[in-house]
């Protein structure tokens, strides 16, 4: 299939799919790049974000045969929102079957924030699988890691995390004291899938994008202006429902730096900007810490988001390096 890209600048052949996991659950993928390269394996954030097709001008277009897919419950991915059958170990087995499905042997994983959390999951419980790493805003998932997004970020962005709890006073009738009390207030708005709870994910969304970001240029108008609202707010709900879910109910995992001995063999490239407010720098310390073999990027006045301009040339200097790695064995 050959479709513009999304600078709508030059045709990008891809294959797409749907694939059924199990659990009543079927995740979208899809995979473009030459067919003879090495395979990279793109690990979306939130939980509860999805695929976007931009990442690939983080990596070297001639260097990668890149796969992207949407995880349970969004992006693309079937039923839409749903919690049942969706969490870590799923997610992890989702991965494998994909893999398995479109017969690679072995792939790198490339993962952003909640996709480098997930990426070390697949890496720990699939070593073999694995030919590298190159992962971006790392989240370790640990408790104080979660508390500071919830909670603690407000010392540093105090009306941002102010509207914030405004917004779930509104929808649920009171106002939280507490990161806990974020995620059991919200609980039942999210679920409700009306108007109020659209909102409130609204809310949620726009309170995470706030941290996320240090350099921003200008967006193009299609970026806004074209997107339909109800594209828009289904990506809300998903971020901000999913989010909540696992916050609440699958995380912490089992600790995961005592695990990296299980892939530190592997090469890795962690890019992380010295002022991301979601997942602070320390995380990204404490993982190169335990991986003697990694190679840490902290990137000055850069943020969380991706495309901040000096975490995208890190991130494609980290792509090529560690296709050079690869290729050598």
């Amino acid at each position: 299939m050959d479709q513009q890209d999304q600078h709508g600048q030059q045709p990008v052949n891809f294959d797409e799919g749907m694939l059924d996991v199990g659990d009543g659950h079927t995740i979208y993928w899809r995979a473009q790049g030459p067919r003879d390269a090495p395979v990279m394996l793109v690990v979306h954030g939130g939980p509860g974000g999805a695929m976007n097709v931009k990442w690939a001008d983080a990596l070297e277009p001639a260097a990668w045969r890149v796969v992207f897919f949407d995880q349970r419950g969004c992006g693309k991915s079937k039923p839409f929102g749903k919690l049942e059958h969706n969490g870590i170990d799923a997610l992890v087995g989702d991965m494998e079957k994909l893999r398995v499905a479109l017969e690679i042997e072995r792939w790198a994983i490339f993962g952003g924030s909640w996709g480098t959390t997930l990426g070390l999951a697949y890496g720990i419980a699939h070593p073999e699988r694995c030919t590298g790493f190159l992962l971006r805003g790392v989240f370790l998932a640990r408790r104080e890691d979660i508390d500071w997004f919830l909670w603690d970020v407000r010392r540093v962005f105090p009306e941002a995390h102010r509207a914030f709890l405004d917004a779930i006073e509104a929808a649920s009738g009171k106002r939280p004291g507490s990161g806990q009390d974020i995620l059991t207030m919200t609980e039942a708005p999210l679920a409700r899938f009306d108007e109020a709870g659209a909102q409130l994910a609204r809310a949620w969304t726009q309170y995470e994008t706030t941290l996320s970001v240090v350099n921003k240029p200008a967006p193009e108008p299609a970026d806004e202006e074209k997107r339909p609202s109800a594209e828009a707010n289904a990506a809300a709900v998903s971020m901000a429902l999913l989010e909540r879910h696992y916050m609440a109910n699958e995380l912490p995992p089992p600790p995961l730096l005592p695990l990296v001995t299980r892939i530190a063999h592997l090469p890795c490239r962690i890019v992380h900007g010295r002022f991301d407010m979601v997942c602070t720098a320390d995380q990204a310390v404490a993982l190169a810490a335990h991986w003697p073999g990694a190679e840490l990027n902290v990137v000055n006045a850069a943020g969380h988001w991706t495309f901040e301009p000096g975490n995208l040339a890190a991130l494609r200097a980290g792509a090529l390096a560690l296709s050079g790695l690869i290729a050598r064995g």
